[in-house]
């Protein structure tokens, strides 16, 4: 797989920096950010109400692990 260079902001590079851990590359950064189902939540909704609060919960319980490993990863 080859190597291809992108241009970002000085706001964006400042972004990406706030998110580095020590030892990442910028590269691995942006994996780690966008790694997350960006269709999580799609669908929740439903005919009844019970149906709709049980996949809302299921998509809170999803976040809070995820935030969760983030929290563990950064300490």
């Amino acid at each position: 797989m080859g190597d291809t260079s992108i241009r970002v902001s000085d706001e964006t590079k400042t972004r990406l920096d706030l998110y580095k851990r020590e030892g990442e590359s910028y590269e691995d950064v942006i994996l780690r950010l966008t790694e997350r189902d960006p269709w999580t939540g799609f669908g929740a909704l439903s005919d009844t109400a019970t149906e709709t609060r049980e996949g809302m919960q299921r998509i809170r319980e999803s976040m809070r692990a995820g935030l969760n490993e983030d929290i563990s990863d950064s300490e």
